[in-house]
């Protein structure tokens, strides 16, 4: 997915709502500005929304010396979805169809993004899970590809969402007994889960699961998404879920993909084929 003008303003917001999230003076703050205003009025607009983003971010921890300013708010959402994973984990092992309701709450977890809201209610969350409705529907197909799938990668988005995508991955080993592997981000970024906050959501409890991890925008931090090795891991599992709009906003022109998250902004829903606010199961076709 290509940049529209649209994006640049909302990166200055994040941008502003990171700088904040760090605990810095107004002089700062008004540094961190000027600055992701100025790289921004110089950069090449004609990337994917992510590749417009991530230096953004860079900016506000160099310019206010925090490494990662949401570090404290993704610690408490990922004890607050915890608080829900034994019962919800439970409510979806009895459901009629586990997977279904599993892939409900991986979704709803997607709620949770700071880059795109000041807050969240988790038991809204969590209460929503049973009735969601998809506005775009490929669920038939991605359980049609997954009874087949000897190994599936799942592009991890935010932090606390991971719990949620932890009880979706233990469906799947339940059912299928896959080779998993999760990629995260190699360092801070946004919300986004980072190998850590990964860890302390247990992901590692999920039977056989290894985690890879792909660049955050900083130098020599891995992998970025246009890259030969994300190449080769989508082409060396045989399903490849992506979790929210960043991942979206990476990965969409890749084939054999299926997305699901939560359209949350105007350009995002106009390029799924849905509203803000709709949830999205979607899958590139081969």
């Amino acid at each position: 997915m290509d940049a529209t003008l649209d994006c640049v303003p909302c990166f200055q917001q994040q941008a502003l709502r990171a700088a904040r999230a760090a605990g810095v003076s107004e002089d700062v703050l008004q540094q961190v500005l000027r600055r992701v205003v100025s790289e921004m009025a110089a950069a090449d607009w004609d990337v994917t929304p992510i590749q417009l983003g991530m230096p953004v971010h860079r900016t506000v921890r160099l310019v206010t010396g925090v490494d990662d300013p949401f570090a404290e708010d993704k610690r408490q959402s990922t004890l607050a979805a915890l608080e829900h994973y034994e019962q919800l984990s439970a409510e979806i092992a009895r459901a009629d169809d586990p997977l279904r309701m599993a892939v409900s709450a991986s979704i709803a977890g997607n709620l949770i993004d700071l880059g795109a809201r000041e807050s969240w209610d988790i038991e809204e969350t969590v209460e929503g899970i049973a009735e969601a409705h998809f506005a775009v529907d490929h669920y038939d197909h991605l359980r049609e590809r997954l009874e087949g799938a000897e190994s599936v990668l799942l592009f991890a988005d935010n932090a606390g969402e991971i719990v949620f995508d932890r009880i979706l991955l233990e469906t799947i080993a339940r059912l299928w007994s896959p080779r998993i592997s999760v990629a995260v981000k190699s360092g801070p970024f946004i919300n986004d889960v980072t190998r850590d906050d990964a860890l302390l959501a247990g992901i590692d409890e999920v039977p056989g699961l290894r985690i890879v991890e792909v660049s955050n925008g900083d130098p020599d931090s891995g992998p970025s998404y246009e890259s030969e090795t994300v190449s080769e891991w989508l082409r060396e599992h045989d399903v490849v879920i992506s979790k929210g709009q960043a991942n979206y906003e990476a990965l969409s022109d890749r084939q054999d993909v299926f997305f699901l998250l939560v359209a949350k902004c105007p350009c995002v829903a106009a390029s799924v084929g849905g509203d803000v606010g709709d949830i999205i199961l979607s899958h590139t076709t081969a």
